[in-house]
């Protein structure tokens, strides 16, 4: 089984693009570096200037430990600028994957 953490948040306009680079360059090598960690997938929707961010984690322990990471949460810092909100972070068990 594999446990999501999804986070959701408005973005400042127009920074879907800049969101989606530094998930993949401050925030991606970090995830990578964590135990447990499967994927992720960072979403934008230019039009609501919203985005989604779904992390995968073989276990829930590793997902709960994840959350508590100096180094993620550092890394999650350099996002936080163009939000436009505060994020919401639900979790989810993985039911099935096609």
């Amino acid at each position: 089984m594999q446990y999501a953490q999804i986070l959701q948040v408005a973005l400042q306009p127009g920074a879907a693009p800049q969101m989606a680079d530094l998930f993949r360059t401050e925030v991606g090598p970090v995830l990578r570096q964590q135990p447990g960690y499967v994927t992720s997938r960072f979403l934008t929707n230019a039009d609501t200037n919203r985005c989604l961010a779904v992390m995968l984690w073989d276990s829930e322990a590793h997902r709960a430990a994840a959350e508590t990471s100096k180094e993620l949460q550092r890394a999650l810092i350099h996002l936080q600028p163009h939000f436009d909100g505060t994020p919401t972070i639900d979790h989810y068990e993985l039911a099935v994957q096609v």
